[in-house]
């Protein structure tokens, strides 16, 4: 499903967002910042402990921030870290918006025109995954508004069919063609 708003491309894809080649990924992460459960352990596998390290000489993380780090042996360049939950792994859709916003501010600033996001925070405690994809398909929404042209594509990559279903139907929601 593909979309185009304020000169961005933006899909909804079925996959591996491992095997994206984008300017930055977004992966869910504690304060904490270790790289132990679910996507980011998947992701430290294919893209090496040396993220993890990086990411853990920059901890702890707040709640609502997005930890940049190299993306290792992935074909994404930077992996952003995504500080929505607590060290117990409960999420907040405020700590969600506010991650997800400070992806763009920081993508920004850093040049980055192509953004991935998996529907973080999805399956942990606090938020459901109709809830998180409506949360980070609404933020785009409004950093798209509020910078025009400055991202060229946003992909919302997903590898279970619950979420992929929610992005599919926020995108359809927020950008009818």
């Amino acid at each position: 499903m593909k979309h185009e708003y304020n000169q961005t491309v933006l899909k909804a894809l079925f996959g591996k967002i491992e095997e994206l080649e984008y300017d930055a990924i977004s992966i869910p992460a504690t304060p904490l910042l270790y790289m132990n459960a679910g996507i980011s352990m998947k992701i430290k596998e294919f893209a090496g402990q040396g993220i993890e390290d990086e990411a853990l000489k920059q901890a702890p993380g707040t709640q609502g921030d997005a930890i940049l780090t190299g993306a290792g042996e992935l074909p994404s360049k930077k992996i952003f870290h995504c500080v929505m939950l607590d060290n117990k792994k409960n999420a907040s859709p405020d700590s969600l918006r506010m991650s997800v916003k400070t992806v763009f501010e920081k993508s920004e600033k850093l040049g980055f025109r192509k953004l991935a996001f998996p529907a973080i925070g999805a399956s942990f405690p606090g938020i459901d995954p109709k809830t998180a994809t409506e949360i980070i398909v609404s933020q785009t929404k409004t950093s798209l508004t509020e910078k025009p042209g400055v991202f060229s594509e946003i992909c919302f990559m997903v590898c279970d069919s619950v979420p992929y279903m929610y992005f599919k139907k926020a995108l359809k929601k927020h950008f009818k063609e």
